[in-house]
């Protein structure tokens, strides 16, 4: 009954989208023949629509239940959220500036470069760390956006999700067209990847009954878009990826999928799946270091190194498992020290 509560299909969505971000960045920017373009151009928007669905398992959570006391609720996302994020932006920080840095600065110095580097998303070798300021935004939001939806019945949520589909369609389209409409919607509120925190809850909520076919259409056709684009009209691919409304497609269906079809127990899978989700937010955090200084480093010795796929997955699986390591030791170490603070700040201050 435990396991059934906890909805395993979640852990492994989360589990295979932080596999699919790390084989995104495992991939090399550059093709040698046509064959290694049409494997990239094929696989990246697959793997990337699990960017959207990141932010759709949040909303999913946050949106549906957990934000009725607002001060309990951002406590705890200072605890889950916060305080790992600046644990691993300042490992960042000391392997890249006090480890490999020749300016000798003191310890104050270092404590507020890194503190701005938090503050203005300049955390160094750490672009992956965008979709943390974008989480954190929504995070800030949730509980009064939770409530407005709660109070939508799911005619208007409907209607809600088509309007804020059509603003994202407008300004993906629109502007290569030079049809401008930046100046018109830079005010509104809903669109960027807003759609996709709203559409994690609004799926579950309004289709979790449903048929899948319409949906597997949905993303196949907003697959086979996104290739057509890629092959034939190569000069006309705007928001190809990220907030492309195809790109919202094909994440729409593989949530969905796992949704309907993936709540289902595989003794040993279901309890290694949930542990890995429990630790897969540090993964993210720190695998673009672990692939960078050392996954890599350990590849190109060997002879894997000369196969373009080959290279990808073992790269994938190394990072993975590394960085696995990395932060189950972190984790129930140093974070489960850094995350009692808060409690003790927060019961004295009820003490008094």
């Amino acid at each position: 009954m435990e396991r059934k509560s906890r909805k395993i299909q979640y852990d492994y969505l989360r589990v295979i989208a932080v596999i699919a971000i790390i084989m995104v960045h495992s991939i090399p920017a550059e093709t040698a023949n046509n064959r290694q373009w049409l494997f990239l151009a094929a696989i990246l928007p697959v793997l990337l629509s699990f960017v959207g669905i990141y932010f759709m398992l949040s909303g999913l959570f946050l949106l549906d239940h957990g934000t009725e006391n607002i001060l309990a609720f951002y406590k705890n996302r200072l605890c889950t959220i916060v305080i790992p994020f600046g644990f691993y932006t300042g490992v960042y920080y000391i392997y890249y500036k006090v480890y490999l840095g020749e300016d000798k600065l003191s310890v104050f110095t270092h404590v507020k470069n890194w503190f701005l580097d938090w503050l203005t998303g300049s955390v160094p070798m750490a672009p992956h760390l965008w979709f943390m300021y974008v989480i954190l935004a929504f995070y800030l939001c949730a509980p009064f956006l939770a409530r407005m939806l709660r109070c939508m019945n799911d005619h208007e949520l409907k209607i809600f999700l088509v309007m804020i589909f059509m603003i994202q369609s407008i300004q993906v389209y629109l502007p290569p067209l030079h049809l401008l409409t930046e100046e018109a919607f830079q005010y509104m509120i809903f669109k960027g990847w807003l759609i996709y925190f709203v559409l994690g809850y609004s799926l579950k909520r309004l289709f979790h009954n449903s048929r899948y076919l319409p949906f597997a259409a949905v993303g196949l056709a907003g697959f086979a878009v996104t290739m057509f684009q890629k092959c034939f009209t190569p000069l006309f691919t705007p928001g190809i990826h990220d907030m492309a409304p195809t790109m919202i497609g094909m994440a729409a269906c593989i949530f969905m999928f796992f949704e309907q079809y993936a709540d289902v127990s595989i003794p040993g899978i279901t309890n290694a799946f949930g542990l890995v989700s429990r630790h897969s937010y540090s993964v993210y955090l720190i695998h673009y270091l672990v692939l960078g200084q050392l996954s890599t480093a350990i590849v190109e010795k060997t002879w894997i190194r000369h196969f373009y796929i080959p290279k990808i997955l073992c790269l994938t699986a190394l990072t993975f498992l590394i960085s696995l390591a990395v932060s189950w030791l972190f984790d129930e170490t140093i974070l489960k020290l850094l995350k009692r603070i808060p409690d003790f700040i927060w019961k004295q201050g009820k003490g008094r």
